[in-house]
């Protein structure tokens, strides 16, 4: 036999002590059949919508508009999951005044809350933008949150860094931890 062939054997010889000495103590199993886990398979959408619409509600004041390519809508959770969105927001007046961009997200219509993710991007009416991976919004404060890293572009400058709160406008930000930037107009900044 040549050399090649006898490593083979050997390989193969190796592979099968290794693999037969494997005993079923330590298997794996599939878990087992409970009454929650048969209640959670048993969840399905109350309503599935394409080209979905969804507006939000302050009181009388509307304060969300969101658009989207599917939607999944549990009403027992409150939750209207989405794909594909864009959503505009506008302030006390109904004058627009951001929108957003994103490839999910959920909506909790009770609270007025959403969670956008994948590729999300807010622009203002002033062209300021924002991008990030997850973002949540918070109607009732008009306000802004991620824990993700973020970017932000306005007026020439730009800053990045991880976590963010800010208003619908992008007018008062915060970047919790490691800020870096560009800042082209350094007249704007005061002492």
């Amino acid at each position: 036999m040549s050399s090649c062939r006898q490593l083979y054997h050997i390989v193969i010889f190796s592979l099968t002590i290794v693999l037969s000495g494997c005993g079923t103590k330590d298997e794996i199993k599939a878990p087992a059949v409970t009454a929650d886990s048969v209640k959670v398979a048993k969840v399905r959408p109350d309503q599935q919508l394409r080209n979905a619409h969804i507006i939000l509600y302050n009181k009388a004041l509307k304060t969300t508009d969101v658009q989207a390519d599917y939607v999944e809508k549990y009403e027992k959770y409150d939750s209207t999951l989405a794909w594909i969105l864009k959503v505009l927001f506008f302030d006390s007046t109904g004058r627009e005044v951001s929108n957003l961009v994103a490839d999910s997200g959920l909506v909790r219509e009770k609270t007025n809350t959403m969670v956008a993710n994948g590729h999300v991007v807010v622009i203002t009416e002033d062209s300021a933008r924002l991008e990030t991976e997850q973002l949540s919004w918070n109607a009732r404060d008009n306000k802004i949150e991620s824990d993700s890293f973020v970017t932000i572009y306005q007026r020439g400058d730009t800053l990045t860094g991880y976590g963010l709160e800010a208003d619908q406008r992008l007018t008062r930000i915060k970047i919790k931890k490691q800020v870096t930037g560009s800042i082209k107009n350094t007249g704007r900044i005061t002492p």
